[in-house]
Formats: structure tokens, sequence, C-alpha cells
């Protein structure tokens, strides 16, 4: 055999007496002549005991001081060991029978006064794999974030005799509490007001039935209530096992999110709108609300799950599927002013319209959401609004037209105009006759204005002060103004009230007030000298 310079890099530098006295296995020493130097007391006992291993050493003499059954295969390379050959050696030993222990002779070379020699360790195979499975348990129970407690009933019949005998750093950061703080002490003098939940009773109990506990619990600390969800299980005889998670930030997300949920499927549902989520993949309904539902004329969930094809005609239904694929193809949200949507109960009904597609976290379109505003109430207020602008309209062009028929200015000679007015005059028509009488003065260079009250039944104070005014108005403009026509009445009734016409001319008759124009003008109206027709 050869060694390599990693196996004699770990050749014990150290006095392997100290060694075998710490080892918990069963371990001697020899020296280079195959001697036993020293043993513990580990080996004596199993060496006492029954069925206890044949160990590959020959005895010489009185060097070897164990009686051995060796094997020449196993005691050549225990040889090798001592001579150098190797560093290292692990031996399997006979099988004791079923059930008994498994046992492998490992050898280790090392230094003894100056010397070669060997440190032999018997190792139970089967107990190291449970030492090392619990082991590795352990760490696992150390490193998971679940806090992990074991507690002890030691006496059966009696709940406060529940201790506490183990405890990961999970639960210590859990239960904010140092583990020297727990360890040893029982669940009561630890933790009293636990019993006042009834956990401590209910762990005894655990232990005692063999049941197991899913539960969560409410627990009161110094930092604030927590929420902690806690499986239970005994394990052995005397021991029950509590393995915890502090779920206090997940229920209050929860409670939250649960709220918000709430919140939404109100508004969802109370919302003045219909609204309907589709799957982008079919085009199913995996949402309505209310009042997409009533709309239709289906009863609360009749629609989920269905297609448009499963209640509409199916040429409509197919051009508004192909409008929805459009839609989430394009990927942004597209606005219809108005839609015809068929109403089972309600007909052909206007919509206002938005396509909005949603989607998942690559992008990609998953669903289609749909908002509509039924707007035929809304459309009809408006053709009426229309409607009734438009007769507003031509009312007042035609109240412009009477108007300018009910006091029209007529040019019937450069520079003179005549206004005949008819009919009962009042405060409406007098204030009328200013405006039309000045705009008439001014687009058409009147010099003279005749008014013809001739036809006009009755005058009152308020129509002569606005015949008045509309004398001086049109006196600014340069016209001289004259009022021709009035009846007898019309002449008692301003004698009556008192009304003074002396800065208006008035004559007896539109002729009369022609001719009194043209004179002011220079002309002078002569009868033309008849001629004879037989000449």
């Amino acid at each position: 055999m050869h060694t390599t310079a990693e196996d004699r890099a770990e050749t014990l530098r150290i006095d392997p007496r100290l060694l075998i006295e710490a080892l918990d296995d069963p371990a001697l020493v020899i020296d280079a002549q195959g001697a036993v130097l020293c043993k513990n007391e580990q080996l004596d006992l199993l060496l006492a005991g029954l069925g206890a291993p044949s160990l590959p050493l020959s005895p010489e003499g009185d060097r070897v001081l164990l009686s051995l059954a060796p094997a020449a295969a196993d005691v050549a390379r225990i040889q090798a060991l001592l001579s150098g050959e190797v560093d290292r050696a692990d031996i399997d030993l006979p099988d004791q029978g079923p059930g008994a222990p498994r046992w492998v002779l490992r050898g280790l070379a090392c230094t003894i006064g100056g010397g070669r020699g060997a440190l032999l360790r018997l190792v139970d195979e089967g107990e190291r794999r449970v030492r090392e499975h619990q082991r590795r348990c352990a760490q696992v129970v150390e490193a998971v974030h679940l806090g992990c407690t074991f507690l002890s009933l030691e006496a059966p019949a009696d709940d406060r005799s529940l201790r506490y005998v183990y405890m990961n750093r999970a639960a210590e950061r859990i239960a904010s509490r140092p583990t020297a703080a727990m360890l040893g002490r029982t669940m009561d003098e630890s933790v009293p007001s636990l019993r006042q939940l009834g956990i401590p009773q209910r762990l005894a109990e655990l232990i005692r039935s063999g049941g197991t506990d899913e539960s969560e619990l409410v627990l009161p600390q110094e930092a604030g209530t927590r929420v902690m969800t806690t499986w239970s299980f005994p394990v052995g005889d005397q021991c029950v096992a509590v393995v915890y998670d502090d779920v206090t930030e997940r229920r209050a997300t929860e409670a939250s999110l649960d709220s918000t949920r709430v919140l939404l499927d109100g508004i969802i549902e109370h919302l003045p709108l219909l609204l309907f989520v589709k799957d982008a993949a079919d085009l199913r309904y995996v949402r309505v609300n209310r009042r997409f539902e009533e709309f239709h004329g289906h009863a609360p969930g009749e629609l989920i799950g269905k297609r448009l094809v499963d209640y509409l005609p199916q040429a409509l239904a197919a051009k508004i599927d192909a409008e929805s694929r459009a839609v989430l193809a394009g990927g942004v949200p597209v606005e219809v002013p108005e839609i015809r949507i068929p109403s089972k109960l309600l007909g052909d009904r206007i919509g206002h319209a938005r396509w909005i597609p949603m989607e998942d976290a690559k992008g990609k379109g998953r669903y289609l959401l749909g908002l509509i505003e039924d707007i035929t109430e809304r459309k009809k207020i408006e053709d009426a609004k229309r409607q009734e602008s438009i007769l507003l309209e031509t009312q007042r062009r035609l109240l412009e037209l009477i108007q300018e028929l009910s006091t029209p200015s007529i040019p019937i000679h450069p520079g003179i105009l005549v206004v005949p007015l008819v009919g009962q005059m009042d405060s409406s028509r007098g204030a009328q006759l200013v405006e039309s009488l000045v705009a008439a003065v001014e687009r058409h260079h009147a010099e003279f204005v005749i008014i013809d009250i001739t036809g006009v039944t009755s005058v009152d104070s308020a129509v002569a002060n606005h015949l008045l005014q509309a004398t001086r108005a049109a006196g600014l403009l340069g016209a001289e103004c004259s009022v021709v026509g009035a009846s007898p009445s019309i002449a008692r009734t301003v004698i009556e009230l008192g009304i003074e016409f002396d800065e208006l001319a008035t004559h007896r008759d539109l002729q009369a007030g022609f001719r009194h124009a043209l004179a002011r003008k220079g002309y002078v109206i002569t009868p033309r000298a008849r001629v004879d027709r037989q000449a």
C-alpha cells in the first residue's frame, strides 16, 4: 500500500491518550509493535458485555493485552498502518447477527513518543447514521423560519409540569424571549397567560391521547397582540412538539385585501355602467356587474362562462367578437362614442363604450374590460334640445321679421323715409320704433322722416314718449321728423294726457307731410299741363 501526501497530513500530532478520553466511541491506542498503550472506558464496557466484536489484532506475548480472534487480511491492514504504508484504514468487523450493531474499526496513524503508532476507534455504523440523521434534522429545525418548541410533561396527570426542553432560533425570535429564559422552566412559569387560553391543558392532552392539533391563536405580547398558526403533535411518550408561525402581518394584509376586495366589488356592483370582463382566449365572461345582468335580463351569475353567441344573434355576436379581438391585438384602449346594444327587456339602446385590454406581466392581453354607458335617454334629451334650439332660432327670426314688418322704413324719395305704424302700439313696439328708425336713417342717409300713425288705434304716454325719443335720436343723426295721420281720438288722448308735441312737426296726412318734406328740399309740386290727345 502507498500513502498520499493528503493522507499523511492527517497523521495525529497530539497526545492520543487525551484524545481517546474525549471520544464518545470505544477507542484504544497501539504502538508500532501492536501493543495496547491505552484504552478508554467505553471500550472496556463494550468488551465486557455480551456480543463484543472481534478485533483484528494478533497477540504476541505480553505486548497485546486483549485476547482476540484475528482475521489475516485485517491484521495485514493494521500492520500496513503501523509500518507507515498507509495513514488510515477502515475495517468492517464480522457481523454479530440480526439486530446487532454493525461495527467498523477505524484506524488513524499517530506519533507515540517519537515513534509510530495508531489510534483505533470502534464505530457503530447504524448508530452513527442515526446520530448523523439527528444532526441533520437538528440543522434543518434550526434553519427553518418556523418556530419549533419541545415540551416535556414530567407528571402525566399534571399539565402544570409541562416544561420547555428545546427552542430553535426562530422560536426565540417569534416569542421575543431569549432561550435561556425559557428552557428548563414550566410553561406556567415562563408565560402564565397561556393557561388562560387553555394551551398547557391542550398540549398535555395531546401527549396523553397521541393526537395532533392545528389551530390559530391570538396571543397577547408586550409588543402587541400577535396571531400564530400552530401545529402540535406528540413526540415520544412524554414530549410534545409545537411548530408555529407568526402570521400577524399576513392576516393584517389578508384583512386589508379582503376589505379592498369588498370595496371594489361594491363599487363594481353599483357603477351606473354596464361592466364586463372577458377572457382573451375565448371571449367568455369571467365577471359582470349587476347592471349588466339586469340590462340583458339574466339572473345573477348566469352569464359567467358564456359567450355573446349564447344569447345574441350569431351575426351580431361574430361582429362584436371580431371587434374585441382587434382591440386585444392592438393593446390600447378603444372608445366608441355610439354603439347599438340590444336589451331583452328594453329593446335596442344606444351606448357609449370603452374597451380596455388588460395585460399580464409579459405584456400579453389576458382579459378585455368593457365599460358601456346607456346614453339612450341622454340622446333623446339632446335631440329634443337640438329641435328646441332650431325652433327657438326659427321663432327668433320670425319675430325679427315681424318686428321689421311692424315698423317698416320705406324710402319714397332720395333722402325721404316713410315709417308707417299699424295696429296697437305699446311700450315694446315703441322701443323697437326707436331702434329701427335710427338704423333706417343711418342706412338710407335720410334727411326727412315721416312717421305715419294713420293705422294706430290708440296712443298712451309711454308710446308718445317713445315717438319723441325716436324723433330726437333721428335728429341727432341729422334727420328732421314729422308725424302725420293722427286721428281725432288720438288727438283727444294726447290733449287729455297733457302730452307735449311742441318739438314735433305734425301734418294732417301723408300727402301733406310729403309736400312739406319736398318743400324743405326745395321741390315744388305743380300740376302738369293737360295735353289734348286728339291734337
